[in-house]
């Protein structure tokens, strides 16, 4: 006697296929000039012919993790290894999420080539995205003026409906600590207003 199977049901696979593409952590699609190289659920990897790199990498938000903290973290961290700030900005998020963006010289020890590194930081309630950008600093004024339109192109998920994360204040000016600079605080300024204030 043949074995009576029920179906399997297909709501819920139909539901998770749907939501794959919609439910992705972060979209970024190469930008012009870059193939990408390798993609993972938590990072991308681009390329530019001219060896230019392009990197999104996401990482887990805490409770208190906000913009302002973590751009003073990232410029605290990245100083003792030789990175000099030189210029900071606020950034959005092609779906409205507030971030701000961090250039910085660089020239590794023992190399005479000196580097260009730019990094945007966009904390949501769930994720921390950092998208970096590096490269030898004779192309950094070609690349520079695009970081704000990549950056603009990133939609990225993790925000509640009603976020002080997403849609917070920009972290102060701030600049490389010499080794007997006080630590910047992340008291808040102005945020620019989201170009597209929806939630993710």
């Amino acid at each position: 006697m043949p074995l009576i199977t029920r179906p399997r049901p297909v709501l819920p696979l139909l539901a998770a296929l749907a939501c794959a593409p919609a439910c992705a952590t972060y979209k970024l699609a190469p930008p012009d000039g870059f193939v990408e190289v390798s993609a993972y659920k938590r990072e991308v990897r681009m390329k530019a012919q001219d060896n230019v790199g392009l990197k999104l990498s996401v990482f887990s938000n805490v409770r208190g993790g906000t913009l302002g903290y973590w751009s003073v973290d990232l410029v605290n961290k990245l100083a003792p290894r030789g990175y000099r700030l030189i210029d900071q900005a606020p950034v959005t998020s092609a779906n409205g999420v507030v971030g701000a963006r961090f250039d910085f010289d660089y020239t590794a020890p023992g190399d005479d080539q000196p580097k260009f590194f730019i990094v945007v930081v966009f904390p949501t309630d769930e994720h921390l995205f950092v998208l970096d950008l590096a490269g030898d600093k004779a192309h950094a004024p070609r690349y520079s003026a695009r970081v704000d339109e990549i950056a603009g192109d990133i939609k990225v998920r993790g925000c509640k409906l009603v976020s002080k994360i997403c849609r917070g204040p920009q972290p102060p000016r701030l600049s490389t600590p010499g080794p007997d600079a006080p630590t910047p605080t992340a008291a808040p300024v102005a945020a620019p207003a989201p170009a597209a204030a929806t939630a993710s």
